[in-house]
């Protein structure tokens, strides 16, 4: 769908941190949104009766298209942003983004929507967080290898691969039993 790791982490974090909801019912949301974004190819109404076109119509009513000059579908972190980063520069008023969150998110989501984008510092600050921590856990890996804890655990490891290779069960059990 065209959301990066990044953005995805500041998606989540920023609905969570809001709402207070569990993670999977976050990423449902965020599921069915790009759902919504994403199907507009296709003729036809979704579950609730909304025209597919009617999701792009809105958007485009306020600048903001969902696709690209080629006629092709954009990224939907892409398109995300650009929504994001108007919402509270003062370009919308409060009823068209009402409008622009029903059609993005549908009844049942818009109130996850409206916590992400009511609350976009926050996301940007979680997408900012998210990007500069690569390579974290390699290094904390990294540090943990050279640890006399991960040196006993390699040397167990081998011994028990030496271990299998000259007995095998049939020759061990014996001398146990």
């Amino acid at each position: 769908m065209g959301v990066d790791v990044d953005q995805l982490n500041g998606m989540l974090s920023t609905i969570v941190s809001v709402t207070r909801q569990a993670p999977e019912s976050a990423g449902t949301a965020l599921k069915t949104i790009f759902a919504r974004m994403g199907d507009l190819k296709i003729d036809g109404e979704d579950e609730f009766g909304v025209s597919l076109g009617e999701v792009s119509g809105q958007l485009a009513e306020v600048g903001v298209n969902i696709m690209n000059a080629k006629g092709e579908l954009r990224d939907m972190g892409e398109v995300i942003e650009e929504v994001g980063n108007k919402w509270n520069s003062g370009v919308w008023s409060d009823a068209e983004k009402q409008a622009i969150a029903i059609e993005l998110a549908g009844k049942r989501q818009y109130n996850n929507l409206l916590a992400l984008f009511d609350n976009w510092d926050m996301y940007n600050k979680a997408v900012e967080t998210s990007m500069e921590s690569q390579g974290t856990l390699q290094k904390q890996q990294d540090i943990y290898m050279e640890s006399t804890v991960a040196h006993l655990q390699k040397m167990r490891t081998s011994l028990e691969g030496v271990k299998d290779s000259l007995l095998g069960p049939n020759d061990i059990n014996p001398i146990l039993d």
